[in-house]
């Protein structure tokens, strides 16, 4: 996640379609969205002082991916849609229901470690957006 500082100098963007998210807490923090026909990947910001954990309404951070980054998250959203986890926010949806196979749950976790969305985090940012701004 973000700290506001990392908002400086960053424009503000209107029209972001959250396509799915890879992690969730009280809504979506991490995943995929698109602006102005292009995928980026989203990161939250977060209250720099901690009294409070995130914004109302909430902020994020589009940042650019390689095309082969895209294409890996993209077979990971796959993926773990088949297995009925929950992530989608596009047309048509992704199936709702639990896994059965926690082998197969753990095994796709595995598949999807938290130290690339780290990295993601860490690529060029081309601006940021408020969950008001979203279109869903």
């Amino acid at each position: 996640m973000h700290t506001p500082s990392r908002l400086v100098g960053l424009p503000e963007l209107n029209g972001v379609r959250v396509i799915w998210f890879s992690d969730w807490y009280d809504g979506p923090v991490t995943g995929l969205a698109e602006y102005d026909g292009h995928e980026y990947w989203f990161v939250m910001v977060v209250n720099e002082g901690g009294e409070t954990w995130d914004f109302e309404p909430r902020v994020y951070i589009l940042h650019r991916l390689t095309p082969d980054q895209l294409a890996q998250e993209w077979d990971a959203h796959r993926d773990f849609a088949a297995a009925r986890i929950p992530g989608c926010m596009h047309s048509p949806p992704c199936p709702s229901d639990s896994p059965d196979d926690r082998e197969a749950l753990a095994t796709l976790w595995e598949r999807w470690p938290s130290e690339r969305e780290d990295e993601y985090q860490e690529a060029d940012a081309i601006g940021w957006f408020s969950g008001t701004s979203a279109v869903t």
